[in-house]
């Protein structure tokens, strides 16, 4: 009886997340000053590439100080690619209900794959609230050159690289990179610059215009690092580009120093906002868009070598690096282990800001409580696509649309194989409230 009265609570409060947003999503903080807000997406970069998550490859010293200054989640979780990511973010929709259920980077083949303007979009809401809006770095929700989308979700600049020129040939985004800035190809007043410093400069103009107004801004940085080609950065020793056409992937030695490039920039938002006077009033969120490239290897604690598991819907795949810096808001230093879904992002912007929701319905709830120390409202599952592939995971088990439930595992080790019931009577009770949320989230 008392086992079969907690299947029954845990169903409910399953149900009870299913297609809402946390009442927390919807009041504004007490502070009646709206806080700037800036959004900085790494592209490919998984928890074991930092330091601050037990990483050892790489020196990541302004990550390292964000989540010493803020508050780090150690169970944040994207999909396994790039576009439905970036449109689970932007739209607070999982794949199955904004439409872009896998990455499009064919101009034939993805032609009519896209994220439509009628989805929701953060951007416009924060500019209900009063917000200016920008983006720099990549977009990948349409095709540039074809449908242009970036205006109509609600951000009024944009320097964007466009993936391919009007005759369909690819572009490049590192070196003589190819952008298009509010409707303009800048490509040759840029020709000799690194493409991440010119996205970053633009951003931080931004930042600057509307410091000066006091007007508050939302600045979403997309960066362009370390996904590959892996070519030099300026700060690189070597400085031979191994890239002789546009669909070369470079040399993976080349890995580090972008992420250490990475690292830079994100310190010299940091030191912008410093020297500015405006660090205290400004929300400064970093997280990634999936997880690292599978031909890269990192190495995690004393013993442990980890391979990216970027595409695989794995924890190597989704798992990403969160931190959220606000200082005098959020303790310094501060850890959670929270389950935290991209969808999430959405309506946490929207508490922050004091924003609208939209009419339509988020999958996503707001986390803002667990930001400012209070325990809020937990998720108690996280979904996960990629194409036709989906899965519900809670902190012990995954379970697919194929009916296959698999144990979580440690990040360093195989996924687990499925529907072995090494524990039946838990296994099934884990089934039976995982396939409820599938069941109601539907299709």
């Amino acid at each position: 009886m008392i086992r079969t009265q907690s299947l029954i609570t845990l169903a409910l409060l399953t149900l009870a997340m299913l297609f809402t947003v946390s009442a927390f999503a919807k009041e504004p903080i007490a502070d009646s000053r709206k806080p700037n807000i800036v959004v900085i997406l790494a592209d490919d970069l998984g928890i074991e590439c930092l330091s601050s998550y037990g990483g050892q490859s790489h020196k990541t010293p302004n990550l390292d100080k964000l989540a010493a200054q803020g508050m780090r989640f150690t169970h944040c979780f994207s999909n396994p690619l790039c576009s439905p990511s970036r449109a689970n973010l932007l739209s607070g929709r999982y794949p199955f209900k904004n439409g872009l259920k896998e990455v499009i980077f064919d101009t034939k083949k993805h032609a009519n794959t896209y994220l439509h303007i009628d989805q929701p979009s953060f951007a416009r809401q924060l500019k209900q609230a009063g917000y200016t809006t920008a983006i720099a770095g990549k977009w990948q929700l349409s095709f540039l050159h074809q449908r242009n989308t970036i205006n109509d979700f609600g951000f009024d600049e944009y320097q964007c690289w466009q993936i391919f020129r009007d005759d369909n040939s690819k572009t490049r985004r590192f070196h003589t990179p190819h952008f298009n800035r509010n409707g303009e190809i800048i490509a040759g007043q840029i020709t000799d610059r690194y493409g991440p410093d010119v996205n970053v400069e633009f951003l931080i103009d931004f930042i600057k215009t509307n410091a000066a107004k006091k007007q508050p801004f939302f600045a979403y940085y997309t960066c362009l690092l370390p996904h590959f080609p892996w070519v030099p950065t300026p700060d690189s020793e070597d400085q031979n580009d191994p890239v002789k056409k546009a669909t070369d992937l470079g040399n993976p030695k080349f890995f580090p120093d972008m992420v250490k490039y990475l690292d830079k920039n994100v310190g010299r938002i940091m030191q912008t906002l410093d020297k500015l006077g405006i660090a205290d009033d400004t929300v400064l969120v970093f997280l990634a868009d999936n997880g690292t490239d599978r031909r890269i290897r990192n190495k995690w604690g004393e013993d442990k070598t980890i391979p990216g598991g970027k595409g695989t819907m794995t924890d190597r795949g989704t798992r990403v690096p969160l931190i959220v810096r606000w200082p005098k808001h959020i303790k310094e230093g501060a850890t959670s282990d929270d389950l935290i879904d991209f969808s999430d992002l959405f309506p946490t912007l929207c508490a922050l800001a004091g924003a609208p929701l939209p009419q339509e319905e988020l999958h996503g709830h707001s986390f803002l409580p667990q930001l400012l120390g209070n325990p809020g409202n937990p998720r108690e599952w996280i979904h996960v696509q990629d194409k036709g592939a989906r899965h519900i995971r809670n902190k012990q088990y995954i379970l697919n649309n194929k009916n296959q439930l698999r144990p979580v595992v440690e990040i360093w080790e195989d996924p687990a194989t499925p529907n072995q019931h090494k524990y039946p009577e838990k296994e099934q009770a884990a089934r039976r409230t995982l396939q409820a949320v599938f069941d109601n989230l539907g299709r």
